[in-house]
């Protein structure tokens, strides 16, 4: 394929990441810290883009390389951003979500498809002692923050900032079309850290660990209601929750754009791969709908087999609490 066409196809995909209001011409001659004129010429294809220019749109844009590659080729690029404690803060990483979301919002059409090998974490920052909680455990047993060495948890401990950021990125994650894949284990995550942190003596009382079970329960109780009725939130986009009875290896996430795909996956807990690739998405969105083909839909109806999962979530919440007295 004539370099030109590959410049003009990559330009072209590239263009479609800015808002409509936005001047192309303007943010290449910006990026590539060139003139007007010459951001033309590339855009027309009359100057060859050097490798060095590539990489600058890549990297500013969050294109991914693999998009110049022959989909054939094998080859997937994903980007990554490790959260760190001085870098790409915790807070930057919520930050981060929230600029997701946003962007499935922005979507005429958007939908968000969940493979939950965990509660989807948007749902626990509705709820302040649960949403504190998540915090204090990533950054000081997961992401090893100097600050909190040696600290038992105490919510006061985390920045009404943090929280408040968390609540809005609930509310918006809310707006969203989805479809969720849940399994047996998914609640288990957060029943083995609060019982770790008890173990550990990482709460001044039992009855923080029993409050954290109690506002647990009220978080199944919002999504049994909103599974009851097939609805997200009263902005009324649907909601499907299925009962996966395979097990769930990973949290993945899709989100389908119109005719655009982009999949996030977890790795060591909380840093992310994204990838855009088109052949990778639509494995993923095959792989998703093979799991949803063979799993029970709980939402809107069946209402027996809906009662039956979260009484069984209920129930292992209720097993914790006994051990906690």
């Amino acid at each position: 394929m004539p370099a030109q066409s590959i410049q003009s196809q990559f330009l072209e995909e590239v263009k479609k990441r800015l808002p409509v209001h936005v001047a192309f011409a303007d943010e290449i001659a910006e990026v590539l810290s060139i003139s007007r004129d010459s951001a033309y010429r590339r855009i027309r294809g009359e100057t060859i883009l050097s490798l060095d220019e590539v990489s600058a749109i890549c990297s500013h844009f969050k294109f991914p390389l693999d998009g110049l590659v022959s989909p054939s080729s094998g080859m997937v690029s994903f980007h990554s951003r490790f959260v760190t404690e001085d870098d790409f803060t915790f807070e930057k990483w919520l930050r981060s979500i929230e600029e997701n979301i946003d962007m499935i919002v922005r979507s005429s059409n958007g939908q968000m498809v969940i493979s939950a090998k965990d509660i989807p974490i948007f749902y626990y920052f509705n709820n302040a002692g649960l949403s504190a909680f998540k915090m204090f455990f990533w950054m000081k047993s997961i992401l090893g923050y100097k600050k909190y060495e040696g600290e038992n948890y105490n919510p006061e401990l985390i920045p009404a900032a943090l929280l408040e950021l968390g609540k809005r990125i609930h509310e918006k994650f809310l707006c969203l079309s989805r479809m969720e894949l849940w399994s047996d284990d998914t609640i288990h995550a957060s029943l083995r850290q609060i019982e770790f942190y008890y173990d550990c003596g990482f709460f001044s009382s039992a009855n923080q660990a029993q409050a954290l079970c109690d506002e647990l329960s009220e978080i199944l109780i919002g999504i049994l209601e909103r599974a009851a009725s097939g609805k997200s939130d009263t902005n009324g986009q649907p909601f499907d929750l299925y009962k996966n009875d395979i097990l769930i290896a990973d949290n993945t996430f899709l989100f389908k754009l119109g005719d655009k795909r982009q999949v996030f996956i977890n790795h060591n807990s909380l840093n992310v791969l994204t990838t855009a690739n088109e052949v990778f998405c639509a494995q993923t969105e095959k792989y998703l709908q093979h799991l949803s083909n063979k799993a029970t839909k709980i939402s809107g109806t069946g209402e027996k087999e809906r009662l039956r999962f979260f009484n069984t979530m209920e129930e292992k919440i209720r097993h914790l609490k006994k051990k906690l007295l």
